[in-house]
């Protein structure tokens, strides 16, 4: 999972020496495990986020906007287009909650749709 949403950053122009890289990518794989967590970002993600970085929750909320703000600049809005389906994304830049949700429920229904191994 952590490769694919490495490759969909990438390919929106968002690279690793962004410091909320790593803290988009974790919000997302939270969001993915339960996504419940959703409805209280802030105390079930942001704070997961910054406690396992030892960084603070307004650095994690700052750094996951600096990652939405670079992607967007970089034609995040053909990405969100192309995973949601919808092209509400392709004049509007989502809020870093909806942009979380965005890849959580990608990432599930992609999961959903791969075979299974045996």
């Amino acid at each position: 999972m952590k490769q694919t949403i490495q490759i969909l950053l990438n390919s929106a122009g968002v690279f690793s020496h962004y410091c909320g890289y790593r803290y988009f990518i974790r919000a997302v794989e939270l969001a993915v495990q339960d996504p419940t967590r959703l409805q209280y970002i802030q105390k079930a993600i942001y704070v997961t986020v910054a406690f396992e970085y030892a960084t603070t929750v307004t650095s994690v909320e700052r750094d996951i906007r600096t990652i939405r703000d670079v992607m967007m600049r970089n034609g995040g809005h053909q990405l969100l287009v192309r995973m949601t389906g919808s092209p509400v994304w392709s004049d509007r830049t989502p809020y870093p909650k909806d942009l979380i949700a965005i890849f959580c429920e990608y990432l599930l229904h992609r999961k959903e749709t791969l075979p299974m191994a045996q």
